[in-house]
């Protein structure tokens, strides 16, 4: 049963995570592409579960479904809107995009088809005690200095697209 189940699952999270790529791209509002940006970001999370690495997906889930998807809905909803009596560049290319992503995905095609497993399982999971001993000591003040110009970055975006009264 297992043995179907796995495959099964990263096919479905293959294609929603294609498809939500996708409409990242098409969606004709920018809040709904970033909804759908998260929502690839989340597909990413459950490959990760998948292959064993809990930890890995656990900072997928924080690190960019939460802080960096609302870092660009701020981002949104502090930039002035204005209408727009074209569309964008990018939006009229549809078929050229697409011939050039199916030329960039030849060669990962081909590498991944040409790859051949050895058979060698690597245990999986309890890898989060060695990852946090590295952060919060061997890292831990680059992960601070970090955070600090996020947030800065963040206050600094704010100042520049406020209102003025």
């Amino acid at each position: 049963m297992f043995d179907l189940l796995e495959p099964l699952l990263f096919a479905i999270l293959a294609l929603t995570l294609l498809g939500s790529a996708a409409l990242v791209v098409l969606a004709g509002r920018i809040t709904t592409s970033a909804l759908f940006m998260a929502f690839a970001f989340l597909n990413m999370a459950g490959m990760f579960v998948l292959l064993g690495a809990e930890t890995i997906a656990a900072f997928q889930v924080l690190i960019y479904v939460g802080a960096i998807t609302v870092l660009i809905l701020y981002g949104v909803m502090f930039t002035p809107q204005s209408a727009r009596p074209y569309g964008l560049f990018f939006q009229r290319q549809t078929p050229v995009g697409a011939l050039i992503a199916a030329l960039a995905a030849l060669p990962a095609l081909v590498f991944s088809f040409g790859f051949h497993d050895n058979g060698a399982a690597l245990p999986k999971g309890n890898d989060l005690a060695k990852i946090a001993t590295s952060v919060f000591s061997d890292f831990a003040f680059p992960f601070e200095i970090a955070s600090v110009l996020l947030l800065a970055a963040m206050v600094g975006a704010i100042a520049l697209v406020r209102r003025q009264e």
